[in-house]
Formats: C-alpha cells, sequence, structure tokens
C-alpha cells in the first residue's frame, strides 16, 4: 500500500472527483479521537459524497455524506490538516484518511458489487 498526500490548494477539486468516481459504492468511517484515545466505526452504508466546506474561512470542514435508513448522515471533519489517498497495490483508490482538529479518520470504500458478494456469502 502507498500513500499519496493530497495538497490543501487541491482538496477541492480532488474531493469532487473523488466522490464522482465513488458514486454508487459503501463508505465506513473509522475514526479515532486523539484526544481520549477512543475510536468508532461506522457500518458500511451507501455513499453520498465527500467534500471540502469553506463557508467558515477561518474554520474549514470536510464532509463525508452517507445515507442511513433513508435519511442523509453528514460527517462533519473540523478544521482539517492533512488529507491522503491511501492506495492499494495495483494503484486503485482503496481509502481516503483525514487528520482534523482531535480526530484522526479513515474513509474505507467498497463496491456495491462486493457488498452484495460479501452479504451473499455472510447469509450462507
Amino acid at each position: 500500500m502507498s500513500n499519496v498526500t493530497i495538497p490543501r490548494e487541491q482538496w477541492s477539486e480532488f474531493l469532487d472527483g473523488f466522490s464522482k468516481r465513488r458514486a454508487g459504492w459503501f463508505a465506513c468511517l473509522e475514526t479515532h479521537d486523539t484526544k481520549t484515545g477512543e475510536t468508532v466505526s461506522t457500518r458500511y452504508l451507501p455513499f453520498e459524497q465527500i467534500a471540502l466546506d469553506t463557508e467558515d474561512t477561518k474554520n474549514a470542514r470536510i464532509n463525508v455524506t452517507v445515507d442511513s435508513d433513508n435519511k442523509v448522515v453528514k460527517h462533519v471533519f473540523f478544521r482539517p490538516t492533512r488529507l491522503t489517498l491511501q492506495l492499494s497495490r495495483d494503484q486503485e483508490d482503496e481509502s481516503l484518511h483525514l487528520e482534523s482538529l482531535n480526530t484522526s479518520t479513515t474513509v474505507r470504500f467498497r463496491s456495491a458489487s462486493a457488498r452484495s458478494d460479501w452479504e451473499g456469502a455472510k447469509a450462507g
């Protein structure tokens, strides 16, 4: 696996393109709180979007939006400092890693077809 750090001035464009490439996929968020040491993970949910929100120019955010039981859920990462694309050995997008105020988060992706295969194997 290799890591590619995305320069801050490219975040908006990169995240827009990444969201389009991952449309219809599932996402799981693993967030580690650097202050408390607690780590929480979501289940794989239908991925909607990941975007840079600069509405508050002094306090940028990266928002990850997923669908959970027909409700839109937005995970907000306040004051992001680093965005890293983690690539698999075959150089396909595998996950995104976000460093933000008090958190370190990895967003993992799984294609819809992989999810169907996984659920079928789990049920069998």
